[in-house]
């Protein structure tokens, strides 16, 4: 890391910033400040979506097991891609249609109070915690990269991101979202076909790389890989369709809008995934020890293959672009969250329990004030995990995401599915997962194969591989279909609840008038197509540092990739 690099990272927190000061314009009222008051363009919605469904772990987590086993990593992120090609198929137009400001609204018009209670106080340790996972997890890259203490780095991070939460609230979010997107896939597509030159082609990379099959290493059975693969489908599925990631259609105009936001997604994770991980991928074909390479990633070196790649085959000034890039996986989704969670307590917490009506200013404050302890929060809880000796990175994010998001997202994707079953169906179908994750988690035995396994004969792969797979049917099996037999005991509720589900049910079934769509604002993308025009004239420069014009083309290219996005937003602002 030299001079360049840190004046590349220096320099696009600064436009980040200013983005976020910017937008902060936008953010009116509480509706503006937690969904953007439903007046965002779909292509600003899909980014979103986009930029908050990875964070550094792509480039550290994802692409050491992109190093380690190859191509199988990509159907992770393919699963995102059917969910939400399935989103615009049929789940976002519904929960656009619901009319409402925050996820925990929708659960509360499906499942009562209770429900939405539970979910509510469950929801804000979880995203706090996810939140944490990711700033520990892009602290310790930093971390090693710039030998800076890690503590110092994760609070550094975390009142940058929580600034541009607090500040802007979703339109900040979004805005900078759509910054980092266009950055992002700019970097990525020039690193990843340098990568694949570099490799000699596609089918060259394919021959060299060390793997015993297209699934990888250290599979025994090609069933295990199968199933595995099916299984990380449906997961992904799940994760990207239940009324707890709704809020990424919330901020559209309508469903029409909200039904092209998820095909952006959609299209974008077909094609992304594939160009982040050919640099890990050239890297396995070295056989290099990366252990020996970067010692201060201890027993986690491998998260390092595509640093590796960018430290070695790209110029002086591509490692600041990466830095960036990867400091933008991980902001975009803990803005996000945080925004989200504010939304949540004024909605759901501070409306509900308050004993006078409201103020839309006092919901705009309220809303700030949630936002910054939620910050400071998730930056307390980065430093505890970064205490941790016992404990990786990426053993946190599977913990979570097993023990309690996919109990939370089954009855939150059902309900609008199964809209004829009791109240209760909502928390009893959570308490059934959460039975049905630790009885895997503390109880999970290789035993449980043994009919059509040998255990002794399974790698450590396949045995984790296993878990996921027994964690994730059991949901769909066990928590899904207890959620569905509830419907037995669907019984018609007094007038006011009757009323509340019937509203729910007529309204996803009603188009969005145009009276109830807001006005789109033209300034978003005369903005936006400055700032990353900016971001464009600032990339050339490096261009001079170059030691020859092979390595003063990539920056050229990085460069008219983001004035090419650039125009797009100026011309579609006409």
């Amino acid at each position: 890391m030299n001079y360049i690099d840190i004046t590349v990272i220096g320099a696009y927190f600064a436009f980040i910033l200013i983005a976020a000061l910017l937008f902060k314009r936008f953010a009116t009222d509480s509706s503006q400040f937690i969904r953007g008051g439903g007046a965002m363009m779909w292509w600003m919605a899909g980014a979103t979506a986009f930029m908050t469904q990875f964070s550094a772990w792509t480039f550290t987590g994802a692409a050491a097991k992109a190093y380690e086993d190859g191509f199988p990593v990509l159907l992770v992120f393919w699963g995102n891609a059917l969910g939400f090609f399935i989103a615009a198929a049929y789940f976002a137009s519904r929960f656009r249609k619901l009319r409402v400001d925050t996820p925990m609204e929708v659960i509360q018009q499906r499942f009562g109070f209770a429900s939405e209670q539970i979910y509510t106080w469950l929801q804000f340790p979880l995203t706090t915690l996810s939140a944490a996972i990711w700033l520990n997890g892009l602290a310790i890259f930093v971390a090693a990269v710039f030998q800076i203490e890690l503590s110092t780095t994760i609070i550094a991070v975390g009142v940058i991101v929580t600034f541009i939460a607090v500040t802007g609230g979703s339109w900040a979010v979004s805005a900078t979202n759509v910054m980092q997107l266009i950055l992002l896939m700019a970097i990525t597509m020039v690193v990843g076909a340098a990568a694949l030159w570099q490799a000699g082609g596609p089918v060259q990379l394919v021959q060299d790389f060390p793997a015993t099959s297209l699934a990888g290493n250290d599979i025994s059975y090609w069933q295990i890989f199968a199933l595995w693969g099916v299984v990380m489908l449906t997961k992904q599925t799940i994760s990207t369709n239940n009324a707890m990631t709704c809020y990424r259609f919330l901020v559209t105009r309508n469903e029409k809008e909200a039904r092209k936001a998820a095909i952006f997604t959609a299209i974008l994770f077909i094609f992304g995934p594939i160009l982040w991980f050919v640099p890990p991928w050239v890297t396995a074909t070295y056989g290099v020890d990366l252990a020996s390479i970067y010692p201060n990633l201890g027993d986690e070196a491998n998260n390092a293959a595509y640093l590796y790649f960018v430290d070695h085959f790209m110029p002086a000034g591509v490692l600041g672009l990466i830095m960036a890039a990867m400091i933008a996986a991980t902001v975009s989704p803990m803005t996000t969250a945080l925004n989200r969670n504010a939304g949540i307590f004024v909605k759901n917490v501070y409306q509900q329990f308050s004993r006078q009506p409201v103020s839309d200013d006092k919901q705009l404050k309220v809303g700030k004030a949630a936002t910054l302890v939620n910050g400071l929060l998730a930056v307390a809880a980065a430093l505890f995990f970064a205490s941790l000796d016992n404990i990786g990175f990426f053993d946190l994010l599977m913990l979570l995401g097993a023990m309690l998001q996919i109990p939370l997202a089954i009855p939150a994707l059902l309900g609008v599915v199964f809209t004829r079953t009791p109240d209760w169906s909502g928390w009893a179908t959570l308490v059934v997962g959460l039975l049905v994750s630790a009885t895997v988690h503390f109880g999970f035995s290789p035993e449980w194969f043994s009919p059509w396994v040998a255990p002794e004969s399974l790698s450590q792969r396949e045995l984790i591989d296993l878990k996921v797979i027994t964690t994730v049917l059991g949901h769909v099996f066990i928590t899904a279909g207890f959620f569905i037999a509830t419907s037995l005991f669907y019984q018609s509720k007094p007038n006011q609840r009757q009323l509340v589900l019937s509203r729910f049910r007529m309204n996803m079934r009603r188009t969005i008038s145009l009276k109830e769509q807001a006005n789109i604002d033209g300034r978003q993308n005369a903005y936006l197509a400055r700032l990353v025009a900016g971001l464009a004239i600032c990339c050339l420069p490096l261009s001079l540092f170059a030691a020859n014009w092979q390595e003063a083309a990539i920056f050229i290219a990085i460069a008219a990739l983001m004035g090419l996005a650039s125009r797009a937003l100026a011309v579609k602002n006409r």
